[in-house]
């Protein structure tokens, strides 16, 4: 897909993100609308690429809740990494998150979007037009959305995945979500263990990091039931979620057996 058309180059992107998912899947959305990406999985990586890269970001979009050096700590480190380089007025800092953030968040960056992104947002804030979906060189979503086979929304979301099968190749939306299933098995096996030891903090870790990979792909179930988890503070209420996690992983995993993506 071509990139939108502009008077001047797309900005480079530095995208910092702990969730696999969540910064592949983000990526590929960025640079399928033209965008440039770097990637980093956490603040000390992301330190290194501005301190190192030649050609500066943009735009950094970062996570809020990150292990290591995050939140507005990363802010400032950013911030004092660009002044060093002579470009800390043309790179904006966009504080991204699955969740609301405090005040101090959206005090010390330039703006905040909200998980799962959509690339339209990202796209207004540096005024690009954005790309029409339906053009020759992506299938029109709305033919995708009627022939493709009927998921139950309550499962995957039929937007997102219309947006997604308009944007790659079959065989990419079907690894695309393989990585989303395994990477769920993994988590919840260490969620719960989490649970087990009776770790709040740890849970809602997790879950937040859940929600916010399955909500990128539009899972739906999973991407409901993580976000009450995160927010649960009830351990009896955890087994009925993690069950609920597991059904969806379960869906997930028909539709991919049965190629129904």
């Amino acid at each position: 897909m071509p990139p939108a058309s502009t008077n001047r180059p797309l900005p480079r992107v530095l995208l910092i993100d702990d969730d696999a998912i969540s910064r592949e899947v983000l990526s590929m959305m960025l640079e399928m609308h033209g965008l440039p990406v770097d990637s980093a999985e956490d603040g000390k990586q992301a330190l290194e690429l501005v301190e190192n890269t030649a050609t500066l970001p943009g735009i950094i979009l970062m996570d809020t809740q990150m292990p290591g050096v995050s939140g507005t700590r990363l802010i400032k480190a950013l911030r004092q990494r660009l002044k060093d380089r002579n470009a800390s007025e043309q790179t904006r800092i966009i504080a991204i998150s699955g969740s609301e953030v405090g005040d101090a968040i959206h005090q010390a960056a330039d703006g905040f979007l909200l998980k799962p992104i959509q690339v339209e947002s990202v796209l207004a804030l540096i005024d690009a037009p954005v790309l029409d979906l339906q053009a020759s060189t992506a299938p029109d979503l709305a033919e995708t959305l009627e022939t493709r086979p009927i998921l139950d929304p309550a499962v995957l979301d039929p937007i997102v995945l219309g947006k997604l099968k308009a944007m790659m190749p079959d065989a990419a939306l079907r690894e695309v979500y393989s990585a989303v299933a395994a990477d769920l098995e993994t988590r919840l096996a260490t969620l719960s263990a989490a649970m087990d030891a009776s770790d709040a903090t740890a849970v809602a870790s997790i879950a937040h990091t859940i929600k916010g990979g399955c909500g990128m792909v539009g899972l739906s179930g999973a991407t409901e039931a993580a976000a009450r988890l995160e927010n649960s503070n009830l351990p009896e209420t955890w087994p009925e979620e993690l069950l609920q996690l597991h059904f969806a992983l379960g869906n997930l995993q028909g539709i991919l057996a049965n190629g129904l993506l």
